[in-house]
């Protein structure tokens, strides 16, 4: 069944104007509305109306996306050079102590993290294990692609390496087999396409492990910096407003960055670096002589401000 929800709001008196709303029942009731209208009359006649309560990702401010925490400390999602993605079979990621992750099936970028980034945001708020439509030139667009025939069979790549891909994940708090994408696909009859989330997904956003990302700020990272793009989501896992501070060491190896240390320490890491200080992902960025690096993350109110 594609999922086509009616809003929270549906029992409201429809007279009432949205600007009453607080300002995450009015993030709902867009999002409802959004997919509604981008339904064809079929499919949405043929919809199950169902209100959006239960198990659903969490709300995401607009114009972000969010990211587990215990992926976003991970060599899940990783920098790689091209012709350099690699087959696993249960083969156990870098990772902090406090998670252990094994991962089966074709290595995951940071260009799937693009895209898994915006299956996030267009499922959304809807229950997890329901199909939920979306227009591939919308989601290309919305993470920076062009959308050419070649970037259509790219997304479908993504899409296949997201859903086959199975991540054995454990933590003190829960244990749990998922794939990212449970399944996506396209209607025979309708053309629509749609995608579906692993419910078991909803376990990695328990007891707020997450962080969200500024998918404005991405945007604006330069072709090339992938690394940028991992040290984004590590960013997003810790508290706003406060300066952290790690070793160099840690962050090559749980970002899956392969080669000498010599040239992550003096080339990759502060190329990143600088391309997140000049998004205002993070403020005064310092490698230190000790082997650890040290950066401000701003607070969300700073960011949108400036």
């Amino acid at each position: 069944m594609v999922f086509l929800a009616t809003s929270v709001f549906e029992a409201r008196d429809q007279s009432q104007p949205s600007q009453s709303l607080t300002p995450a029942a009015r993030r709902v009731l867009e999002i409802a509305q959004r997919v509604t209208e981008n339904a064809t009359p079929q499919r949405a006649a043929s919809s199950t109306t169902t209100t959006i309560v239960g198990k659903s990702l969490p709300l995401f401010p607009e114009l972000e996306s969010a990211m587990p925490n215990h992926l976003a400390r991970s060599s899940l999602f990783a920098p790689l050079k091209p012709g350099r993605r690699k087959m696993h079979d249960k083969a156990q990621l870098a990772s902090r102590d406090d998670v252990e992750i094994l991962f089966s099936g074709k290595q995951f970028d940071m260009a799937d993290n693009d895209v898994l980034l915006q299956a996030f945001r267009v499922a959304q708020c809807f229950p997890t294990g329901h199909d939920v439509t979306f227009k591939r030139a919308a989601f290309l667009r919305e993470i920076g692609r062009c959308t050419g025939k070649n970037d259509y069979t790219w997304l479908e790549e993504s899409m296949d390496r997201l859903a086959t891909g199975t991540l054995f994940i454990k933590t003190k708090h829960y244990k749990a087999v998922l794939h990212l994408v449970d399944a996506y696909g396209r209607s025979d009859t309708t053309g629509e396409y749609w995608l579906r989330i692993d419910p078991e997904v909803l376990k990695l956003f328990s007891r707020r492990e997450y962080g969200f990302i500024d998918l404005e700020a991405r945007r604006r990272i330069g072709r090339g910096q992938d690394l940028a793009k991992w040290l984004q989501n590590y960013v997003g896992s810790h508290e706003a407003g406060k300066r952290h501070t790690v070793a160099v060491q840690f962050l090559k190896e749980w970002s899956g960055t392969e080669g000498r240390i010599r040239d992550f320490l003096t080339r990759g890491l502060p190329r990143a670096l600088a391309e997140l200080k000049q998004v205002e992902v993070i403020l005064d960025p310092v490698i230190r002589e000790d082997g650890r690096v040290t950066w401000f993350k701003p607070p969300r109110s700073a960011r949108a401000s400036g």
